[in-house]
């Protein structure tokens, strides 16, 4: 008896211990600031199996006022489960959460965070000095936030901001003074502010850069009749009109949607959902080819104690074969190892088989379904057969 009590709980530690290992996490982290005088709280998640896929990178979402805990949430939550292509791999994310809490002890609240100070109108009264931060804040998300979730994880230097409200305002800020993001989803956002100095930048912003982008705008039921100024209705409408008679780029994708059914605070939701199953389709339209004629260097190996035979790479350009399942033959450098050095456009797609589609090579080291090289500075890969 005491042996079979044994044995189960052994087997119950098992259990636990894979389970550890394959679920999501959240860590809160305290960053210093060269820009603050306190430290700012960050939320990262990474999702299922970040620290057995060793061989993957992951495109990073950064979600604003997160001091409200849902919005981060929901982010990683609908990503990860409702909002991706069905019948497609899942694209994992990892997701940063940015705060803007209220710290009485420094008179410092989101406001400051998001609001630059005027420079179209005089400055308000009740507004002290001081208080429009925008610019150092922009300063502590890229050249401090962003280069530490660079270096901390395994990213593909890929991004999406996400904000709602003034925080939607200040990442088409972002975009139209630094280019921060790649892609953005702005729910509800202010563009009456200072003689609508953002509203006005993001029509006259140039989207000829060659530089593809995902931008989806939303708005509710914001009016007089629902307690907003007229101004506020007015300077949206103008940005909505604009895009409307406005022809875009072919690899600019911008939807603009209103939920005239939801409040400013309760269409965040649906609105989010919105914007991101729109942005996991943009993904899966958008990825799976090379984004440049540039050509890096890249060095994969694999290996596995079961492989035998020929092993060959497939993927998504012509030095790949172009998904000619008997493509590339890898060099047997042992009895479990093959290697090949090659010259590739990024990001580069790519399957392991031995000659035919019926015999692919899956690894355990990497996110499932097309294995992907994204970042010219993590192309040293070492894969893992089951």
């Amino acid at each position: 008896m005491t042996r079979i009590i044994t044995i189960f709980f052994i087997q119950l530690l098992s259990i636990s211990v894979i389970s550890a290992q394959e679920l999501a996490k959240v860590e809160v982290k305290e960053l210093d600031s060269q820009f603050f005088p306190f430290k700012r709280t960050i939320l990262i998640y990474t999702p299922d199996r970040y620290d057995e896929h060793t061989q993957s990178e992951y495109d990073v979402i950064y979600v604003f006022d997160s001091q409200t805990r849902s919005n981060f949430d929901l982010v990683h939550g609908l990503m990860h489960y409702g909002c991706q292509v069905e019948g497609e791999d899942v694209h994992p994310f990892i997701v940063v959460g940015v705060t803007s809490p209220y710290l009485p002890e420094f008179n410092y609240d989101r406001n400051r965070d998001f609001y630059s100070m005027p420079v179209n109108i005089p400055k308000p009264e009740a507004m002290p000095d001081g208080y429009g931060c925008n610019p150092k804040f922009k300063k502590f998300i890229k050249d401090e936030l962003i280069p530490y979730i660079n270096h901390t994880y395994r990213t593909t230097g890929h991004t999406l901001a996400v904000g709602h409200s003034l925080s939607a305002s200040f990442i088409i800020d972002a975009m139209t003074t630094e280019d921060m993001f790649d892609d953005y989803i702005a729910i509800s956002p202010n563009l009456e502010w200072d003689d609508s100095l953002w509203g006005k930048a993001l029509m006259n912003y140039d989207f000829n850069t060659g530089k593809p982008k995902y931008i989806f705008m939303s708005m509710a039921n914001e009016c007089e009749d629902t307690g907003w100024s007229s101004e506020w209705r007015a300077a949206w409408e103008k940005v909505k009109t604009h895009f409307d008679t406005t022809t875009l780029p072919d690899n600019i994708k911008m939807r603009i949607k209103e939920y005239p059914d939801y409040s400013h605070d309760m269409s965040y939701q649906p609105a989010l959902i919105d914007g991101l199953k729109g942005y996991a389709g943009y993904c899966l339209a958008c990825n799976h080819g090379p984004a440049s004629k540039t050509l890096y260097p890249v060095h994969i190996e694999l290996s596995g104690e079961n492989l035998n035979g020929e092993v060959y790479l497939t993927g998504n350009q012509e030095t790949l074969a172009n998904w000619n399942p008997a493509g590339v033959k890898m060099t047997r450098m042992n009895d479990s190892t093959y290697s090949i050095d090659l010259n590739l456009q990024l990001p580069a797609e790519f399957k392991f088989t031995q000659g035919s589609w019926e015999n692919q090579i899956e690894v355990e080291n990497a996110i499932p379904g097309n294995l992907r090289i994204t970042n010219p500075l993590k192309a040293d890969k070492h894969y893992r057969a089951f």
